[in-house]
């Protein structure tokens, strides 16, 4: 780290201006002395966040029977070169049931997003850790049982009693087996128990969205599992890990705690040359480019594109931004049929002799996505430094000079991972592409009315349910245009509404004659007495906006709470932000009165049974 970073951090004057100079900086290359000057520059400027950052905070909440420090110091400094302002309750030892059940203790008024359970079989289970190898079947089934079952009961808690998520650890093997290499053939199998007792807590939780698995097994293995642990600290001070382990574990839990708070990018975009292929095509030519098999180079690019398209499998949109010829990357794909890769993979193709930061503008534009939920990869340094100068919203990668390491360069990027890969993530590439072709259609015609007439649009509006929770929730956390409060509920909190007989939670379906745009909206509203309700949140999803859905979706609000409910008067709140401008007019349009409106623009709305009109919007079909 160089010494001007260094003084950035030093000379700080706020916890915002911290977030900047951090932001982008890799913390799993950062020295236990910068991490220590990073985390007490944090606690300097603790409190002085502004409403930007304080919009991307989290608290996370350690219990279990280890001494978490310094792992919470670690993980607010990977938490900051990530944007992140992460807030810490550290549990008392081994008092986690206690602190879960007690409702005048700290964690509860630390109130957290997330509590992370780690507990240690030393203290657990001291059978399994020191007499494995003199246990029998059946001691070996009721050690297993305790486990899952004191881990149950934590978990439990969390969710029943406290309004947050749970990240829990799972079990590494030790390093060595009891019986050694005989292990593999006995009937009671330490290397069996530990593979079992893992995959049951997976298998306990799969379902449950409101908890994650932190796995400890497989950072231990890609660490080293007598690196990872630090025997003579556990001893002393019930410390269990290795302090050149604490980056790659913190690193670990945020990419957890981004989750939780659905901060997923949406495409990534990737140059060509010597990028997904190596060598410029317009010298090699169509076949002299290197990527397939037969030489070493050919497969690491390989390999890379295979990742590229693991990501599109996620529901990560993929696009091209490079500088060369359209019709001969055409024929590239068209002829390299040994690449993972084909051209229709890409939702949107840039290929022109243009500047690639006007380029990536019109990619995010055409996807109707902002620039902050891009990713853009490149080999060339003085690319990726222009898109840095010119989009700093941007998510820009550098490629090293190696393409051996770019397979493992994807796995190690933040903002692609999601808690659950849905069914509508499998064919989003396939909405864009009929996004495409409704914009196609629309220049067909001359006027906007016959244009939306034409796509025979449908919406299903019903109550939302169990199966609904994760969409909502990516709904929730990822929509900013048409928003009308940005309120960023937790999964705990829907799972809430959903049980709360005064919320009155909606989800939006649609589709037209192009094909199914899946859950594009949500509204949220709270009854207060039988007269009034208020309208809590509506949301909708870029890739419905402009066709009326949402005067589809008002009018059945109005016809739902006023005329079959019997209500008098309905609230609204709008909220300013700096992507929501495209909802500012949506009340006063649908025919509410403006009550009062404050100097940050924030704006209360009523509208009374008297003043009740639904808006024309025949070109919609409601079911």
């Amino acid at each position: 780290m160089t010494l001007d970073i260094k003084n950035s951090i030093k000379n700080a004057q706020s916890y915002d201006e911290l977030l900047e100079v951090c932001s982008g900086i890799d913390a799993l290359t950062l020295t236990t002395s910068i991490t220590r000057k990073i985390s007490r520059a944090l606690k300097k400027h603790d409190g002085s966040s502004a409403e930007a950052s304080k919009a991307n905070s989290i608290r996370i909440a350690y219990l279990g029977n280890v001494t978490f420090e310094p792992l919470p110091e670690y993980v607010s400094v990977a938490s900051c070169c990530h944007g992140i302002n992460c807030e810490s309750y550290i549990g008392a030892y081994d008092q986690a049931v206690q602190e879960l059940m007690n409702p005048g203790s700290g964690l509860n008024r630390f109130s957290a997003d997330m509590v992370f359970i780690h507990f240690t079989l030393q203290e657990l289970a001291a059978e399994v850790v020191h007499h494995f190898s003199g246990l029998n079947e059946r001691g070996v089934q009721r050690s297993r049982n305790k486990i899952l079952d004191a881990v149950t009961q934590a978990v439990e808690l969390v969710l029943s009693r406290h309004n947050a998520s749970v990240l829990l650890s799972n079990f590494p093997a030790p390093a060595y087996y009891q019986s050694g290499i005989a292990d593999q053939k006995q009937d009671a199998s330490e290397r069996a128990f530990y593979m079992e007792l893992n995959l049951e807590l997976l298998s306990r939780f799969k379902n449950e969205m409101r908890v994650q698995v932190l796995d400890m097994e497989q950072l231990t293995s890609l660490y080293g599992k007598q690196d990872a642990f630090d025997q003579k600290l556990y001893y002393l001070a019930k410390v269990p890990w290795q302090e050149g382990f604490y980056p790659l574990l913190a690193d670990q839990i945020v990419r957890h705690l981004e989750v939780e708070k659905g901060w997923c990018k949406k495409c990534l975009v990737l140059d060509l040359d010597n990028t997904l292929w190596g060598g410029v095509l317009g010298e090699a030519g169509v076949h002299g480019i290197k990527v397939g098999h037969g030489d070493g180079e050919s497969e690491a690019f390989y390999d890379f594109q295979s990742k590229i398209l693991a990501l599109k499998n996620r529901g990560i949109l993929l696009a091209i931004c490079s500088k060369n010829n359209p019709e001969d990357v055409e024929e590239v794909f068209s002829v390299r049929t040994d690449m993972p890769l084909e051209l229709t993979d890409f939702s949107m193709r840039e290929i022109s002799w243009d500047m690639k930061h006007e380029a990536i503008k019109r990619i995010a534009i055409k996807l109707n996505i902002g620039l902050e939920s891009l990713v853009f990869i490149d080999d060339n340094p003085a690319e990726c430094e222009l898109i840095q100068q010119m989009l700093p919203e941007v998510t820009t990668v550098l490629l090293p000079p190696d393409p051996s390491s770019y397979p493992a360069l994807l796995d190690r990027l933040h903002g692609f991972d999601k808690l659950v890969i849905s069914d509508e993530d499998g064919v989003k590439t396939r909405q864009y592409e009929n996004n495409a072709k409704r914009s196609e259609h629309q220049a067909s015609f001359e006027d906007l009315q016959s244009y939306l007439e034409s796509l025979q649009t449908s919406i299903t509006i019903s109550v939302a349910c169990e199966q609904d929770q994760l969409r909502v929730h990516q709904l929730f956390t990822k929509t900013n245009q048409f928003n009308l409060t940005t309120k960023r509920y937790t999964l705990a909190d829907i799972e809430v509404m959903t049980n709360q007989p005064d919320d009155d939670l909606y989800v939006v379906k649609a589709s037209d004659r192009f094909g199914d745009l899946g859950t594009i909206g949500l509204f949220l509203l709270k009854r207060s007495n039988c007269e009034e309700v208020s309208i809590d949140s509506f949301v909708l999803s870029c890739r419905a906006m402009g066709r009326g859905i949402e005067t589809a979706i008002m009018n059945f609000i109005k016809k739902e709470y006023f005329e079959c409910r019997g209500n008098q008067s309905m609230k609204a709140l709008f909220v300013p932000t700096q992507k929501n401008t495209p909802a500012r007019s949506f009340y006063v349009d649908q025919g509410f009165t403006l009550l009062e409106e404050k100097l940050n623009g924030e704006s209360q709305y009523v509208l009374s049974i008297d003043d009740v009109a639904e808006k024309t919007c025949t070109w919609i079909n409601i079911k």
